[in-house]
């Protein structure tokens, strides 16, 4: 909603882009306008209507069809499903899934959301205080998480097969990114942190294959 013009035109904006890169003119960019709508699953005949025309769903799959409009390799979606309801989700990453195995594209997903994570990435890097504190596949991430940080993040994540409780939270605030604390940056709020951790930042160590974690109990000695 807020990344789309709204005194333009659907089509205007997503020819924008493939006109300005593939040297043609807005008339010549209609084809791929019509093609990219079509696979984003939006009916072409609406390709003249504002933003303000379409739901929030639809809105974002306009996006997705500006983003593919120069055939990328690699497509960066930062939070695609924030304020879209569940149903609504769910359609978006069945379409940027498909997407990504009919185009043959690599994607990085960024977001809050650990369920859409989850479902849609083959490989997961938690980021605490501007830093990656784990790296590794979605898979041992989630069922084997190394750092304090992913522990206290995933247990904060209601189960709705569990008992109703309010799920613990991790105490304490974000650093300060301006002056950020010396040693581990997630050791003011770690229940784990030892003398070390206050005064030396954990490089990323493997803790098997692939996996890695910026933790000092991580070490090859621990």
């Amino acid at each position: 909603m807020n990344a789309l013009n709204p005194v333009k035109r659907v089509s205007w904006q997503i020819a924008e882009a493939i006109a300005l890169h593939d040297n043609m003119s807005f008339d010549e960019a209609q084809g791929r306008v019509v093609e990219l709508l079509e696979l984003v699953g939006i009916n072409p005949a609406r390709k003249d209507e504002y933003p303000h025309e379409f739901s929030g769903g639809m809105r974002q799959r306009v996006m997705i069809a500006m983003a593919l409009a120069c055939r990328p390799k690699i497509i960066i979606a930062d939070e695609p499903v924030t304020a879209l309801d569940v149903m609504i989700q769910a359609q978006i990453l069945e379409l940027l899934t498909k997407l990504q195995k009919e185009l043959d594209l690599s994607m990085i997903l960024i977001s809050h959301d650990l369920s859409v994570i989850a479902q849609t990435c083959d490989k997961v890097a938690i980021m605490y205080g501007g830093k990656i504190a784990e790296y590794g596949p979605a898979e041992e991430v989630f069922l084997d998480p190394q750092h304090p940080y992913t522990q206290g993040l995933l247990r904060s994540f209601p189960d709705i097969y569990g008992p109703r409780d309010l799920p613990p939270w991790i105490p304490g605030q974000p650093p300060n990114l301006l002056e950020p604390p010396e040693g581990c940056r997630f050791h003011e709020r770690c229940p784990l942190a030892f003398a070390e951790c206050l005064v030396r930042e954990p490089p990323l160590y493997e803790t098997r294959p692939g996996h890695l974690a910026s933790c000092h109990l991580r070490a090859p000695s621990n």
